[in-house]
């Protein structure tokens, strides 16, 4: 009964953010491999069932903690062109709590990344994200779902929020909220929902000691949307997919508020196209209306695809691409248009060894400016489960974004490598 509302069709949009627990919040990094996958038996994703932690128990609730510590290196600590490397430390707890109420279902999730530097100490930061879902049959064709979470992030070094001479990262806090129904009508389903998130920017630092206010970016957005899918088969099914956001500066000045709308409309596929190729795949159209003449609109072709490959029982290969808008942090950009392609492969030679390899492409475009940048990202990771309540792993990490036009940000290359533990208790 259970169905994704909106499933990919959101990327175009956005506004709300996902959060993988089994990965860190923000710039940490977890051992964990764990991708969402759409098969569970896949490699990757399989898990030899005695290697599976199991949760304890109470009542009718099933509690899960995970704690990471991951120790490493950086080359490049700011993400400039004068590089400076520093050691790092990560720990990530994370507890996850679910209940047995079947048919309904009810989850909360609570994940942080503290991260410590040796020498520059003014990248220390805290971040959390606390969220929940519930999902409530109320017919035998009827879901009502609803979630809520709330957190407080940082943006990494030289990401659309950086200031060159900022002295420390950007740190901001997000309220996510969602309400929808899922009905189905034999092979037809319909799942409208509603959504709301507030962000709230703290101010912001520079390298002379001058405080910067950055709450221009603070916005609350509102948005609905609408989805519409047809079963061709039991595994296969189009869908079709609009949505409209109202967003609305909460704290700028009137002349840099950055009210728009944002329309968006998608068509495409989702499920098995073949018994080793599953995934969602959608494209239209997406438009941006400021109400400020000085920020620049948009209109054009939007797409979203998450495929994945089941090559052989010990690889799988994953395909994913979207374009969406990001918040930017200059008072003369409003969003920054992004176009994301990766390419994500997971080996699994052993019962207990995991190995996963992926290559990103990211442009991000400045739309009242001709700035542009394009990043690549590699990483490879490893991770070996000695039994269900401990692992241990490894990454490598390598990222370099050029620059083209205005510097906004700065281009650099960096290199990163770590190694951790992650148990649970």
């Amino acid at each position: 009964m259970r169905h994704m509302i909106g499933g990919l069709v959101t990327c175009g949009m956005a506004l709300w953010p996902s959060l993988s627990f089994a990965q860190a919040i923000g710039s940490g990094t977890s051992i964990v491999i764990s991708p969402q996958l759409d098969r569970d038996d896949a490699a990757g994703a399989r898990v030899e069932p005695e290697l599976v932690p199991q949760p304890v128990r109470a009542g009718v609730f099933a509690i899960q903690p995970i704690v990471s510590v991951v120790g490493g290196y950086s080359s490049n600590v700011f993400n400039r062109r004068d590089a400076r490397s520093d050691a790092t430390l990560f720990v990530m707890p994370a507890l996850r709590v679910t209940t047995d109420l079947a048919p309904h279902r009810l989850d909360f999730r609570a994940g942080s990344t503290i991260r410590r530097f040796a020498k520059y100490t003014s990248e220390n930061s805290e971040e959390f994200d606390l969220a929940g879902e519930a999902d409530v049959e109320f017919t035998n064709h009827g879901l009502i779902t609803a979630s809520a979470s709330v957190a407080h992030l940082i943006e990494p070094r030289s990401s659309v929020g950086t200031a060159v001479d900022a002295a420390e990262p950007v740190s901001f806090q997000r309220l996510d909220g969602s309400f929808g129904l899922d009905l189905s009508f034999g092979s037809f389903r319909l799942a409208p929902s509603a959504g709301y998130q507030r962000l709230t920017y703290d101010p912001l630092s520079l390298e002379g000691g001058a405080k910067v206010d950055e709450s221009f970016r603070d916005t609350e957005a509102a948005r609905g949307t609408v989805r519409i899918s047809y079963d061709f088969s039991d595994l296969v099914s189009g869908f079709a997919s609009g949505s409209v956001s109202d967003i609305r500066s909460t704290a700028s000045a009137q002349d840099a508020r950055r009210d728009a709308r944002s329309v968006s409309a998608l068509a495409g596929l989702k499920g098995a196209l073949t018994p080793l190729l599953s995934g969602e795949i959608a494209v239209g159209y997406q438009s941006r209306r400021y109400e400020l003449p000085i920020y620049r609109d948009f209109s054009g072709v939007t797409f979203a695809a998450d495929l994945q490959w089941y090559v052989t029982p010990l690889m799988t290969l994953r395909l994913e691409g979207d374009r969406s808008f990001q918040n930017s942090g200059y008072r003369e950009v409003a969003g920054i248009l992004n176009d994301r392609v990766s390419l994500s492969g997971y080996y699994d030679p052993l019962r207990n060894l995991r190995v996963a390899l992926s290559a990103s492409c990211e442009r991000g475009q400045y739309r009242e400016v001709d700035t542009r940048t394009d990043r690549t990202t590699l990483r490879f990771n490893t991770e070996y489960r000695l039994s269900p309540r401990l692992s241990f792993g490894g990454y490598l990490t390598f990222i370099r974004q050029a620059v083209h036009g205005t510097p906004l940000v700065s281009a650099f290359t960096s290199a990163s490598a770590g190694i951790g533990i992650s148990v649970t208790p």
